[in-house]
């Protein structure tokens, strides 16, 4: 059996800043991916902590880092960290989807943007989405909640029993928080494909990219059984964003924020009553 991995055809100049910078500071995966975003495509020496202040993310004010690392991850949070805002209740930390717009926005003097979608079918949408992306100049950043997800080092003879549709006992999640990655490209054998995702953590799969069944990332997105909203986001050249909508639309798609738990603004006061659990990976 002969397998490939085909990437995006336009995601080589992300590839090379996300491995220099190998991991993403504390609770940071949103404005982690749109600073390598703005940095590989628009030339910007933007940091993820630049990121966060402008998407007006949250910090935990208090508490153990192993409370939000992944396994085996050291803590890391980088200059001017300290700068962006914090809060004691945990569940209300986080970036938003809203916050993320308007920092790529402003952070790039409007020249790129985020087009937020939703999709009543995953499966097919995702399908739609990677072959949207072969011709558009698009990159899709994912929302998703990793507790659906396949562990990320799973052996070869389960990938490959996957890809030829013989019965497979998937790997247990590596993590159980709402998170940001990449969707990056395909391997497809026959009737059976495995998403490409690149992660902000190299401790997931090889270096940071792994390999997901449709199922289960659709199932990360749509988020059955949680109280919070996940979704895909399209980065373009803001001169590009009427023709992507229009194709988007053109497919099912409906050009709509969620609520994945974080708030949209920064919070002047405690807030009395807690959100459900923002996405602090």
């Amino acid at each position: 059996m002969q397998l490939s991995l085909n990437l995006l055809p336009h995601i080589e100049p992300l590839l090379s800043i996300h491995q220099d910078d190998n991991q993403q500071p504390d609770n940071l995966c949103g404005p982690y991916w749109i600073s390598v975003l703005l940095r590989a495509y628009g030339g910007l020496s933007v940091t993820a902590v630049d990121v966060a202040i402008s998407a007006s993310t949250i910090l935990p004010s208090h508490g153990n880092p192993t409370d939000w690392l992944p396994p085996n991850a050291t803590s890391l949070q980088g200059k001017n960290y300290h700068q962006i805002p914090t809060h004691p209740d945990l569940t209300i930390c986080g970036t938003s989807i809203t916050g993320l717009i308007r920092a790529t926005k402003n952070l790039s003097n409007s020249k790129f943007c985020l087009i937020p979608l939703q999709i009543a079918n995953w499966p097919t949408g995702l399908t739609k989405v990677l072959k949207l992306c072969q011709t558009q100049p698009a990159i899709p950043l994912l929302n998703p909640h990793t507790s659906y997800f396949w562990g990320t080092n799973p052996s070869p003879l389960s990938l490959t029993h996957y890809l030829q549709s013989k019965p497979v006992s998937p790997p247990p999640t590596d993590w159980n928080v709402g998170h940001f990655n990449l969707l990056i490209g395909a391997i497809q054998q026959e009737t059976h494909m495995l998403y490409a995702l690149l992660d902000t953590y190299p401790q997931f799969g090889w270096q940071g990219l792994h390999l997901q069944p449709p199922d289960a990332v659709s199932q990360s997105l749509q988020r059955p059984q949680q109280n919070t909203q996940g979704g895909l986001a399209l980065f373009v050249s803001t001169e590009l964003r009427s023709e992507v909508e229009q194709v988007v639309t053109q497919n099912e798609f409906k050009i709509s924020v969620w609520d994945n738990g974080s708030p949209t603004k920064t919070l002047e006061e405690p807030t009395p009553e807690s959100l459900p659990g923002g996405e602090r990976g």
